[in-house]
């Protein structure tokens, strides 16, 4: 394993980004077949409103009641995708909410901020590329 990879392992040790990514896309999937005549707008509505219900207790306070503002936001966009939805959900649940834990675990690490910043910024670049190709091989084309 590269040092990179080490690091990034031990600094977001969690890597459990897929399994909310595929949880997403398989609610989407049922969603999609078992209520046709429900839009994709309230299809991925329904997931906000889920994950609303559901938010994890990671966080501060405020993180969690900004977190929920930006998700009523996003209801109210007419125009998102599950690419956008997913994205949201998972840049919470691994980044945002753990911003703190992730900057300590780095300077435990002898990480500068720099440093901290650019696995964070990978991090989230591998997250975007597994949403992306989660969906492109998961969600199911109803005819």
């Amino acid at each position: 394993m590269s040092i990179i990879k080490s690091i990034s392992k031990k600094l977001f040790g969690w890597a459990g980004h897929q399994g909310v990514i595929n949880t997403q896309i398989g609610i989407y999937n049922r969603l999609r077949k078992k209520a046709p005549d429900m839009s994709g707008n309230e299809i991925l509505n329904y997931i906000i409103n889920s994950r609303m219900r559901a938010v994890p207790k990671v966080g501060s306070e405020e993180d969690r009641e900004y977190q929920e503002y930006k998700y009523q936001e996003m209801i109210k966009n007419n125009h998102k995708t599950l690419e956008d939805v997913i994205l949201e959900i998972v840049g919470y649940e691994f980044i945002q909410s753990r911003r703190v834990e992730l900057f300590s675990r780095g300077y435990n690490m002898g990480l500068s901020t720099e440093d901290i910043f650019k696995k964070i910024s990978k991090f989230q670049e591998q997250i975007e590329f597994d949403i992306k190709e989660s969906i492109r091989k998961k969600v199911k084309h109803i005819t």
